[in-house]
């Protein structure tokens, strides 16, 4: 009787505080384990991206500068705003003959474009209807070369045609006999190329980084002063990335005869206790 009245009995005050104790014991140890897993996934997480987007502006920027038309970079700093202005190339040909001042023609034969990958056509001007178009670029050998029209290193282009009458009279279609065209200016230029190269432009792009971490491309016209945009601006722009540390990113080594040009790109991306680094050079080749 005393041993089957024994066995109804609960736990002891000891046993329950040793049970406790262990739990407790067990469920710290468990919880720094999570605690430390989650940290590890949010580190990870942040740390992924801040590199995918810091990586996606740096591969954007270093493309565009890399087709940009010779000697066409430039940086201007207002306050803590910093931006880099350059012209990207739309297309490259050859000219057989241009006029150069104190010519007074207007018409330069060119290398016919023909069907091209990046079906570029050329986008005249036509006042009436408010479309600045595309400008020809001979022999650039500076900046102001290429941003001042008083220079008479960029022309508007009125018109394209056929060389062959018989052709049907544009200058992208390969049906040409002599594979060659004929554009219209809206001027002479001042020099000739030594390698005879014609460049074609249309907008001027700019990378502005802000001291709020914010770095956006502004797409605009091709003008003489250039712009340092304001935060607010209602220029066509876009966000390309956040948490830049560092509010004047951009420096431009000039071209000369023994090299090419060089914009060094150094960025600084921080989210909370994350830090990533960049030191990018861009080549851009020297070849007006």
């Amino acid at each position: 009787m005393f041993s089957s009245n024994r066995k109804k009995h609960g736990f002891t005050l000891i046993e329950l505080i040793t049970v406790i104790v262990i739990l407790g014991v067990v469920s710290v140890g468990l919880s720094g384990f999570i605690r430390t897993g989650m940290g590890i996934y949010t580190d990870v997480n942040e740390r992924d991206q801040i590199l995918g987007e810091s990586r996606f502006m740096v591969e954007r920027i270093s493309r565009e500068l890399r087709h940009a038309i010779p000697n066409s970079t430039r940086i201007k700093s207002v306050g803590n705003t910093q931006c880099l202005e350059f012209v990207p190339t739309l297309w490259v040909t050859y000219y057989t003959s241009l006029p150069v001042l104190p010519d007074t023609a207007t018409q330069s034969t060119i290398i016919e474009i023909g069907q091209n990958k990046a079906n570029y056509q050329i986008t005249p001007q036509n006042t009436l209807a408010g479309v600045t178009g595309d400008y020809a670029f001979v022999y650039p050998t500076s900046n102001t070369d290429i941003y001042a029209a008083a220079s008479e290193k960029r022309r508007e282009i009125l018109a394209c045609t056929e060389q062959d009458a018989s052709a049907d009279d544009d200058c992208w279609t390969l049906d040409d006999a002599q594979h060659t065209a004929i554009l219209t200016l809206d001027g002479s230029f001042a020099d000739n190329s030594p390698a005879s190269r014609l460049y074609f432009g249309r907008d001027a792009i700019s990378y502005c980084a802000y001291n709020d971490g914010k770095v956006y491309r502004y797409q605009n016209v091709i003008d003489d002063i250039q712009e340092v945009y304001p935060s607010d601006s209602t220029v066509s722009r876009a966000l390309m990335a956040k948490e830049l540390t560092n509010s004047q990113p951009f420096k431009i080594e000039e071209a000369s005869l023994t090299r090419n040009g060089l914009v060094n790109i150094l960025l600084e991306f921080k989210r909370n206790d994350e830090l990533v680094n960049y030191n990018v050079e861009v080549h851009i080749p020297n070849v007006p």
